[in-house]
């Protein structure tokens, strides 16, 4: 039995393959959805009329059946940070091994593209959505979300859903000591443009704490225009003048792995040697960072780890199989000491006088 062509624009139906199979709709749909319990003939038959008719589920109109779809929406800040791309992979991957497919938004750290981006993800009926970063205050991310989708932060956190990520004040604390205990005394910390303002925070916070605990002052930097002038205690500098004029830094702390790269081209520009003259470490533990030729000691995540927890929190969400109040979940960071840390160069005491 064959059906008389359809005209082009009229994708074959669920109602086609039922009459061309000659099973009820509610078999095929059962069939469509690997249902247990379907007799092989049957399966066989529907399957048969599927591959000849070239029907495709669609997924729109599923989703307009069951109220919600099988897409959660991620929020990115810079895919261009190789961290956030290695997240959004392990991300992708997790959620598509529950049945879940995903749409990312990368806001180029802009809040009105993100603000544009998140409203885009809910039209699009996105079932949930996981922050991997905000680029402006989350109040103004909140307002658009309006409690409508389960929420979940990724390596970073708000107090208006679930929490998956590391403690930055200890990780930030823990590298700035590991600096200390090298013997640098004038230890600058290189802060992430891109970082929301909460994980800011709470990583100069900890570098800071640290700094405070062993008598010593700190000095926060911002990128003004990379790589050659840095904003330090508000004013424009070159960063030359930071890692070799008088009253130089020893040390470099860096809010992210590519910064901390940015520093080590700044240091070769200068005709420094690392880890002799400057020490630096980063945080993420990127697989750049991993590249003998570079060697960067740093904070690792457990990228994978946060990405399969905060995919399973989310899931759970929206099934309805996680209620009641909101969870943060806390994973353990790891120091990993590499090629661009060492001892203080014996004139740091001279410099900071």
């Amino acid at each position: 039995m064959t059906l008389p062509p359809s005209p082009r624009h009229k994708p074959p139906t669920i109602h086609d393959v039922a009459r061309l199979s000659g099973k009820s709709k509610s078999t095929v749909s059962n069939v469509i959805r690997n249902a247990p319990g379907v007799n092989p003939q049957t399966r066989e038959s529907v399957q048969a009329a599927i591959a000849e008719l070239g029907y495709q589920l669609n997924i729109v109109a599923r989703q307009l059946v069951q109220q919600r779809s099988a897409v959660i929406g991620v929020v990115v800040g810079d895919l261009a940070n190789p961290f956030y791309a290695e997240m959004a992979k392990f991300i992708e991957n997790f959620a598509s091994s529950r049945g879940f497919q995903v749409m990312f938004c990368n806001t180029q750290v802009d809040e009105d593209v993100e603000l544009t981006g998140i409203r885009n993800l809910i039209e699009h009926r996105v079932a949930g959505l996981m922050f991997l970063a905000y680029a402006g205050d989350a109040a103004g991310a909140r307002h658009v979300v309006a409690d409508r989708l389960p929420v979940v932060f990724v390596t970073c956190a708000a107090d208006w859903g679930d929490v998956v990520a590391v403690d930055d004040f200890a990780a930030a604390a823990a590298a700035t000591r590991h600096l200390i205990a090298l013997g640098h005394r004038r230890i600058a910390y290189f802060a992430d443009s891109v970082r929301e303002e909460k994980a800011d925070t709470d990583r100069r916070g900890g570098y800071a704490g640290a700094l405070a605990d062993a008598g010593l002052e700190p000095l926060v930097l911002r990128w003004h225009r990379k790589p050659h002038t840095v904003v330090a205690e508000g004013v424009i500098v070159p960063v030359e003048t930071i890692l070799t004029g008088v009253g130089r830094v020893t040390a470099v702390f860096a809010a992210n792995d590519l910064h901390a790269i940015d520093v080590l081209d700044c240091a070769d520009r200068a005709g420094l040697r690392v880890p002799h003259d400057l020490s630096i470490i980063g945080f993420d533990d990127v697989a750049l960072a991993r590249i003998a030729r570079i060697g960067l000691t740093t904070i690792a995540q457990p990228k994978e780890m946060l990405a399969e927890l905060a995919v399973d929190t989310l899931t759970q969400r929206i099934k309805g199989e996680l209620q009641g109040g909101f969870i943060r979940h806390s994973l353990d960071f790891t120091l990993i000491s590499r090629a661009t840390t060492a001892k203080a160069p014996i004139d740091d005491d001279r410099h900071s006088a």
